[in-house]
């Protein structure tokens, strides 16, 4: 494995303990109100785009550190749209 290698891997770990935090964040307070979801739609777009051209290099690393970006943020949409449709509920 080379430095860049090394680099894109740490970054991958850097954005899932991002998204880990933000997650965790959501959990706790019960509360997506200070998120856009417009934003995290457009992210999500993004996210999945960027996966298809990785798994079109048949690059594994990078398919694999796009999966996992794809699945965490995944799990933090979805918090944040049912505490956004909960808040609306009540």
């Amino acid at each position: 494995m080379n430095l860049l290698d090394s680099l894109t891997l740490i970054s991958y770990i850097a954005l899932n303990i991002d998204l880990v935090l933000q997650i965790r964040r959501i959990y706790k307070t019960k509360s997506s109100d200070d998120i856009s979801l417009t934003g995290m739609a457009i992210r999500y777009v993004a996210i999945i785009i960027i996966l298809i051209k990785f798994i079109s290099l048949e690059s594994v690393p990078l398919v694999v550190g796009q999966g996992l970006v794809a699945v965490t943020f995944t799990v933090y949409f979805i918090m944040a749209v049912t505490y956004f449709i909960n808040r609306k509920n009540t």
